[in-house]
C-alpha cells in the first residue's frame, strides 16, 4: 500500500507555549507542538463543528503518521508572569447571595519566541492528505498553535508519494534514546475524551540532519527521510 504525505512549514511570529501535561503551578512547555496539538490546528483548518469535533480527532490520529523538526536552533524558553482564574466556585450559587468568588494566583509560565517547525504528515489515503493540503492553503478559520491567541502561519512545501528506503541520518525526532539529543515525553494521542494516551520518550536532535549510528527505515519526503510516529514498526514495509 503506497503512503502520501505532504509538508508544511509551522511559523508563529509572536510567542508560543505547548503546556506540559504535568505542569500544575509552574507552566512549562514542550520545545515542540505535540501530535495532538497539530490534529488540533488541521480539524480547525478545516472547519470541523465542534459536535463532530471528537469523532474526527479519532479518525485523524488512526490515519495520519507524522514526525517533525525546528527550522531553528531551539533556544531556552523564556518565562512571564502570568495570573490564572481558578474555577473553583463555578456554579455554586445560594439563594439570596452572590456568587462565590474565584480565587486566583500568579504563576511562571514559559513560552518560546517565535517558533518555527516543519512538519511532516504521512497517510494511506491520498483523499486526506489532499484535503489537509487544500485546507491549509485556505484555512476555514484563523490558525493558531498552542493557545487559542497563539497565531501561527502555515507555508505549505511539498505533496506527493512517500517513498521508503533505508536511510543513515535523519531529519525528524526518533523513538528511544540518542546521544545527543534532548528527551521528552511527548503526547501523541488521546485515548478517550480528553484522557491522554501515554506519552513516549522521542529524542529530539540538537541539529539536523542528525547522523543514525545504523542505517533505519525511514518516510522520505522529497529526499528528507523520517520516522513516522506514533509507530512506525506497525507500517513499516
Amino acid at each position: 500500500m503506497a503512503w502520501h504525505g505532504l509538508t508544511v512549514d509551522l511559523e508563529s511570529p509572536y510567542f508560543a507555549c505547548f503546556r506540559q501535561v504535568a505542569a500544575t503551578s509552574v507552566v512549562l512547555t514542550y520545545p515542540v507542538p505535540p501530535f495532538t496539538t497539530l490534529i488540533g490546528m488541521l480539524l480547525n483548518a478545516m472547519g470541523i463543528h465542534h459536535a463532530n469535533y471528537e469523532a474526527e480527532r479519532n479518525r485523524f490520529q488512526e490515519a495520519l503518521r507524522f514526525n517533525l523538526r525546528p527550522l531553528s536552533s531551539i533556544e531556552r524558553p523564556q518565562r512571564e508572569l502570568a495570573k490564572l482564574l481558578k474555577l473553583v466556585g463555578e456554579g455554586r450559587k445560594e439563594e439570596g447571595k452572590r456568587p462565590v468568588d474565584f480565587p486566583s494566583s500568579p504563576v511562571r509560565k514559559s513560552f518560546l519566541v517565535r517558533p518555527a517547525y516543519r512538519v511532516y504528515l504521512a497517510s494511506e489515503s491520498r483523499e486526506l492528505i489532499e484535503r489537509l493540503w487544500e485546507a491549509l492553503r485556505r484555512p476555514a478559520r484563523p490558525l493558531y498553535l498552542g493557545g487559542s491567541d497563539d497565531m501561527v502561519i502555515a507555508t505549505l512545501r511539498w505533496m506527493g508519494e512517500v517513498r521508503w528506503a533505508e536511510g543513515r541520518e535523519t531529519w525528524g525526532m526518533l523513538p528511544d534514546i540518542y546521544e545527543g539529543c534532548e528527551l521528552i515525553r511527548l503526547p501523541l494521542a488521546f485515548r478517550a475524551g480528553r484522557d491522554l494516551a501515554p506519552p513516549p520518550l522521542l529524542s529530539l536532535p540538537r541539529r539536523f540532519p542528525f547522523p543514525l549510528p545504523e542505517p533505519r527505515p525511514l518516510a522520505f519526503f522529497e529526499s528528507e527521510g523520517v520516522w513516522l510516529l506514533p509507530d512506525q514498526t506497525a507500517i513499516t514495509p
